[in-house]
Order: structure tokens, then C-alpha cells, then sequence
């Protein structure tokens, strides 16, 4: 392969390989971080709204009643959220071939 152009191509489809390679470490890390983030919300949501609902003499029907359902709706949120941006197949950038397959003139 000592054709220049070849040798160019070769190297710049190299070269967006490895971009596109970054790229997907890069969201890759972002969605994981992403997960922790929403698994430390929901923590913290459950927290406060479990010891509202855990200990209603302290606190108005109305109160445990908006905790039981910011609850629900947290947990299902995040549910929904973790199924569409992270299980979800074909989320996300996936790697393949850059370069361009051609026939070979005789």
C-alpha cells in the first residue's frame, strides 16, 4: 500500500474511528453517572417521604398522602427513565467500521 490518497484515507478513517471511540466512552461514562445520580435521588426521596408516611401521627393526612404519591411518581419515573435511556437496545452510539468496502477493479 504505498498509494498516498490510500494511505490518507486510511488514516483519517483511523483517526474518526478513534473520535467516534471517545465519543462513546465518553456518553457511556455520562449514562452511568446519570444512573448513580437517580439511584441517590431516589434514595434521598424515599428517605424523606418514607419516614412521612412511617410516622403519620406526626404529620397532616394531606402531607402522607402527597408523600406516598411523590413516592410513586419518583419511583416510576425513575423507572421509566432507566428503561428508555439505559436498557433500552440501540441507546446510545455504537461502534463499526469506517471504512469504506470497494471492489476491486480488474
Amino acid at each position: 500500500m504505498n498509494d498516498p490518497r490510500a494511505l490518507e484515507q486510511l488514516r483519517q478513517e483511523r483517526e474518526t474511528f478513534d473520535q467516534v471511540k471517545v465519543e462513546v466512552e465518553q456518553w457511556s461514562r455520562l449514562r452511568l453517572r446519570m444512573g448513580y445520580v437517580g439511584i441517590a435521588a431516589l434514595l434521598g426521596v424515599a428517605i424523606v417521604s418514607g419516614s412521612v408516611i412511617l410516622n403519620p401521627s406526626r404529620y397532616p393526612a394531606a402531607v402522607i398522602t402527597l408523600a406516598a404519591t411523590t413516592l410513586l411518581v419518583d419511583i416510576l419515573g425513575l423507572s421509566v427513565s432507566i428503561f428508555k435511556l439505559v436498557l433500552r437496545q440501540g441507546s446510545g452510539m455504537r461502534l463499526k467500521p469506517v471504512t469504506s468496502t470497494r471492489q476491486d477493479r480488474r
